[in-house]
C-alpha cells in the first residue's frame, strides 16, 4: 500500500495540476455567481476574502433557516468556491442557505495550510454572528467540504487553536454538523496506518505548523457533532483506508459518523461533471447528503426526484436531448436494439406504449432493431445502418445476454462491441441519447447471486462508466428480488422474460426516464446549462466505433459464387422469415475464392450458419493463410445469424482480402456452405 503521507505531500506541495490550477484560475479570480449575493467576511492585510451566499428562492415570515459552509479542496494551495457552486443551488432550492467560501491558498497568497484553517473557522463565526440578518438559525450551521477543504470543515470542529485574535472569539466558529467530501483526515502518523517519517518535514513546509497540529484525527474527542463522509474507494489521493480509520475511531468515541463508500470512484468523484452534465457520483452524493441533512432537522423534506427509485438503476445522463424531441418538439425517433429480447414483444413494445401515453401529442417513430442471436459485435456493425439511419433521438441498448450465452464473447469482444455502438453514435449523431439495459439468464444469474458481476455486464458497464451512459441494471434487480424471495425465476419468466418479467424491465426504464427528465427541475438547474460532455479517450483503440456493412455485391469472386437469395426450401434447416428474400454471396464448392478491397483496422463476414456451415480460409493483404470455423453450436438445426471476426487488430489504411471455401474435412460438420450477408469493416468514411 502506498503510504499515505506521500500521496498527501503530493497534493499539498509538488501536484502540476494543481500549479496550473492555481495559476489558471487567477485570471478569473475571484469567480462570479449568478443570483448569490457576496460578502466579505474577513480581511488580512490587503487580502479580501468572500462568502457567496445561495438564498432558497422562497422565504417564510421569521423563518430561521439552516446554512451550510462549502470549502473547495485544493491542496491548500490552489482551487475554486465554484467547485460547490451546483451543490449549493440544488440545497437553496430544497430551502436550505448555501454558501461557498474563499480563503487563503499558497497559490495565490503565499499563505500555509494553519492560514486556511483560521480562515475556515472565521468563515463560520461570521455566518454565525450575523445569522439574525441572514434569517438563518445559528444553532443548524453545517461546515463541508472536499480534498483539503473537506479537511478545513472538520478543523473548525476539532481544533481548538489558530483562531483569529481580533475576532469575538466569545462567538463559537464550531459548526452544528458536518459534511465531507474526501476529506485529507490523516495527515500525521497515525498507529495501524502507513507512515514515512521520511516525509514529515516536507509535509511541515506546508502545514505551517507541525502536521498534528491540524490532523483532524488527532483532535478526535467525544460530542463530536454529527458527521458524514463520502469517499471513493478507488482513491489513490486520499486513500479510503485513512476515512475507514478515521470513522472507526469517532465511533469507537460515540460519535455519530457516517461514511459512504463508493467503489470504484477516485479522487474527486463527487464534482458536478465535465461539460456542465451532473455526474452520477454527483447525484449519488447529493442525495444522501440531502437524507443526512433531512434526518438532521435542517431540510423539512427527504429527498424525493433526484435519482431512480432502484439503486440498481445508475442515471449518468439527463437525457435532455431526447426530452425536448419528445416535449418541445413533439416528434421523436425512439429506436431498440439488441437480440430477441429486443426485436420480442416484450419490455420494448411496454415501454413505447409508456411513452405514447405519457405524451400523447408528440408524433413517435418508434424503431425496431432487434436481431435474434446477434451479439454487440453484429450490433456495432449494423448500427450505422438499422438505428444511427433513423436519426433517433434516443436508443435502447440490450446485448448483455446474447454477448454472454450465444457470442461467448472476452472481455475485449464485449468492449469493443459495445463501445463501438456507443462512441459511433456520439460522434456520428451527438444528440442522441443512449441508455443500456443489462438482462439476465440462469448461469449469469448464478454469478449475481454468488456476489460477482457476469464478465459481459462487468465489460458493458466499463464503457457505461467512462461514457456517461445510464444503465438499467436489470440482471441485478432480479438477483436482488430472487434473494429476498419477493420473485422467483420462474414469475421473472426466464432468459426471455414473461410479461412480468418484462414489466418489471419496463418500469425501470421508464423511471430512469422520468428521473432524467425531471433533473433541472429537482437541482433547480436550468436545463441549458446541461452540455454534451466531450469524448473521453478511447478505452480499445480497435474498437467498432467505425462499424458499417459492406455490401457482398462489392466483393470480385470466381464462378463458384452465387450472388442472389439462396432456394432456402431446399437446404437443410430452418431459418427466421427476416432473412429469406435478403441477397448473399454463397459457395459450397471447396477452394472457390473471392477479394475483397476494404479500408480500416477490421475485417469480417455477417454470415448464416446452418447445419451445412464450413470453414473459411482467408489470407489479408500478403500475410499468411488462416482458417475460420462458421459452423456454431446452434447451427445444427438453425442458420444462425453471426459475424465472424477475421481480424480486429489491423493497421489502418487499404487492405485486400482474399477468402476462399475451407475444406470441411477433419470437423465436426461435413458442410462447406458459406453464406455471407455482409463484409464488416471498421472503416471511417
Amino acid at each position: 500500500m502506498k503510504p499515505f503521507l506521500i500521496t498527501v505531500l503530493a497534493i499539498g506541495i509538488s501536484s502540476p495540476f494543481l500549479a496550473q490550477s492555481a495559476e489558471g484560475q487567477s485570471r478569473t479570480y475571484p469567480p462570479e455567481f449568478a443570483g448569490s449575493t457576496s460578502e466579505v467576511y474577513k480581511r488580512v492585510d490587503e487580502t479580501e476574502l468572500n462568502l457567496w451566499i445561495f438564498n432558497p428562492e422562497t422565504e417564510e415570515s421569521g423563518l430561521k433557516r439552516s446554512a451550510i459552509v462549502f470549502f473547495f479542496g485544493g491542496g491548500w494551495r490552489g482551487g475554486t468556491p465554484k467547485q460547490f457552486e451546483q451543490q449549493c443551488r440544488y440545497l437553496a432550492k430544497q430551502g436550505m442557505v448555501a454558501i461557498t467560501a474563499d480563503y487563503r491558498v499558497l497559490g495565490r497568497n503565499k499563505t500555509f495550510a494553519d492560514r486556511a484553517v483560521a480562515d475556515a473557522k472565521s468563515a463560520i463565526r461570521y455566518v454565525r454572528q450575523n445569522a439574525k440578518r441572514l434569517g438563518i438559525d445559528p444553532e443548524r450551521i453545517v461546515a463541508a467540504g472536499g480534498s483539503a477543504g473537506g479537511h478545513l470543515a472538520a478543523c473548525t470542529e476539532l481544533i481548538n487553536e489558530l483562531d483569529e485574535p481580533t475576532e469575538k472569539l466569545e462567538i463559537s466558529s464550531r459548526p452544528n454538523a458536518l459534511a465531507l467530501f474526501n476529506p485529507a483526515l490523516v495527515i500525521a502518523p497515525w498507529d495501524g496506518l502507513p507512515s514515512n517519517p521520511e516525509t514529515m518535514a516536507k509535509i511541515a513546509t506546508i502545514t505551517g505548523v507541525t502536521p498534528q497540529e491540524i490532523s483532524p484525527i488527532h483532535h478526535l474527542r467525544k460530542e463530536v457533532v454529527p458527521t458524514i463522509i463520502f469517499h471513493g474507494k478507488a482513491d489513490t489521493t486520499v486513500p479510503y483506508v485513512t476515512v475507514e480509520k478515521y470513522a472507526e475511531e469517532a465511533q469507537r468515541l460515540d460519535n455519530q459518523c457516517e461514511l459512504i463508500g463508493y467503489a470504484d470512484n477516485s479522487h474527486g468523484f463527487f464534482n458536478y461533471g465535465r461539460g456542465g452534465t451532473p455526474g452520477s457520483a454527483y447525484l449519488l452524493t447529493v442525495h444522501s447528503l440531502h437524507r443526512f441533512l433531512y434526518q438532521q432537522g435542517y431540510l423539512a423534506s427527504a429527498p424525493e426526484g433526484l435519482l431512480p427509485s432502484s439503486p440498481n438503476v445508475q442515471l449518468r445522463d439527463p437525457m435532455l436531448q431526447a426530452k425536448e424531441a419528445i416535449t418541445q418538439r413533439k416528434k421523436a425517433t425512439v429506436a431498440f436494439i439488441g437480440g430477441s429480447i429486443t426485436e420480442m414483444n416484450g419490455y420494448r413494445p411496454m415501454v413505447c406504449d409508456w411513452l405514447q401515453t405519457t405524451y400523447p401529442e408528440t408524433e413517435f417513430n418508434f424503431v425496431n432493431s432487434g436481431i435474434s442471436s446477434t451479439c454487440s459485435t453484429t450490433g456495432a456493425f449494423r448500427f450505422e445502418r438499422d438505428v444511427l439511419s433513423t436519426k433517433p433521438d434516443l436508443v435502447l441498448i440490450e446485448f448483455a445476454v446474447n454477448d454472454d450465452q450465444d457470442a461467448g464473447h472476452s472481455r475485449d469482444a464485449c468492449i469493443r462491441g459495445m463501445e463501438g455502438i456507443i462512441r459511433h453514435a456520439k460522434q456520428s449523431y451527438p444528440d442522441t441519447d443512449l441508455l443500456v439495459t443489462y438482462f439476465v439468464n440462469p448461469s449469469m444469474l448464478e454469478i449475481w447471486q454468488s456476489g460477482q458481476i457476469p464478465l459481459s455486464v462487468s465489460a458493458h458497464d466499463q464503457v457505461m462508466r467512462h461514457y456517461g451512459i445510464s444503465t438499467v441494471g436489470l440482471a441485478k434487480e432480479v438477483a436482488d428480488r430472487i434473494s429476498s424471495k419477493q420473485l422467483t425465476w420462474n414469475q421473472f419468466g426466464g432468459t426471455h422474460p414473461a410479461p412480468t418479467g418484462n414489466r418489471i424491465a419496463a418500469d425501470l426504464v421508464q423511471d430512469l426516464l422520468q428521473t432524467a427528465w425531471n433533473l433541472p427541475e429537482a437541482t433547480g438547474i436550468d436545463a441549458a446549462e446541461f452540455t454534451q460532455p466531450s469524448l473521453p479517450k478511447m478505452i480499445d483503440q480497435f474498437s467498432y466505433a467505425q462499424g458499417r456493412l459492406v455490401p457482398v455485391s462489392d466483393a470480385d469472386s470466381d464462378s463458384n459464387w452465387q450472388l442472389g437469395t439462396p432456394q432456402w426450401k431446399s437446404i437443410k434447416g430452418s431459418m427466421r422469415s427476416r432473412f429469406e428474400s435478403l441477397q448473399f454471396i454463397s459457395s459450397e464448392v471447396v477452394d472457390s475464392e473471392l477479394h475483397l478491397r476494404f479500408g480500416g483496422s477490421a475485417i469480417g463476414i455477417f454470415v448464416l450458419a446452418g447445419p451445412d456451415a464450413g470453414r473459411v480460409e482467408f489470407k489479408i493483404d500478403d500475410g499468411p493463410i488462416q482458417t475460420k470455423d462458421l459452423y456454431h453450436r446452434h447451427s445444427k438445426g438453425l442458420h444462425y445469424p453471426r459475424t465472424v471476426m477475421l481480424d480486429d487488430e489491423l493497421n489502418p489504411g487499404e487492405h485486400l482480402l482474399t477468402l476462399r471455401v475451407g475444406d470441411p474435412s477433419d470437423r465436426e460438420g461435413s458442410g462447406s456452405a458459406i453464406r455471407i450477408l455482409a463484409f464488416t469493416t471498421n472503416e471511417k468514411k
